[in-house]
């Protein structure tokens, strides 16, 4: 019998004790590839380690390369902190990381302002937005998007980079596609109402 199956029940019966007796319970923590996770219920630990299995055996079979192997096991993003996240940006800000997403490379300042719809002066504020909402996570701008300044012929030329692990989760979570078809859900519903 595999140890693990043990322990899993053990913890169950107690969960489930716990519960019963009307006892506050806080949430699983644990650490798979390095990042950590978390669940607010036993069910939510089982259906997330499932999952987790299930992405490993994928990557496995496809022969993922070590390098995005890597890129996951020491990246911050798991899907609770991008949702956490994306839910907790503006608009702007919100156009600004689905431009990035969308770019295969770099971004210049002038294409991500036009992006977003702005001036270019007024990309700053747009990056602090971001770098708020990233502080709130205990998260870096380098986290999210790298920025390269080149001071070519006395003028200075912006160009930005996302992060190649904030790409990954967004894949991995289906962002922006998963949003579009949201908003465009929540359009069909409001013009109904009218």
């Amino acid at each position: 019998m595999d140890g693990n199956l043990v322990l899993d029940d053990a913890l169950r019966f107690l969960y489930i004790a716990l519960r019963n007796k009307g006892a506050c319970l806080l949430s699983i923590r644990f650490i798979h590839r390095g990042k950590k996770w978390e669940a607010d219920t036993a069910e939510e630990a089982v259906r997330l380690r499932r999952e987790l299995e299930a992405w490993d055996e994928a990557d496995a079979q496809e022969g993922m390369g070590l390098s995005a192997y890597e890129v996951r096991a020491e990246s911050v993003w798991t899907p609770d902190t991008f949702w956490n996240f994306v839910n907790g940006i503006g608009h702007h800000q919100r156009k600004a990381v689905t431009k990035l997403l969308e770019s295969s490379g770099y971004v210049t300042a002038a294409s991500l302002a036009e992006g977003i719809g702005i001036e270019e002066s007024a990309l700053g504020g747009v990056l602090s937005g971001l770098s708020k909402q990233l502080k709130q996570l205990e998260l870096k701008p380098y986290d999210l998007y790298a920025v390269h300044t080149d001071w070519s012929n006395g003028e200075r030329k912006r160009t930005f980079y996302l992060e190649r692990a904030f790409r990954l989760a967004a894949e991995e979570v289906g962002w922006p596609e998963e949003r579009k078809e949201n908003a465009s859900s929540t359009k069909t519903k409001a013009k109904h109402k009218m």
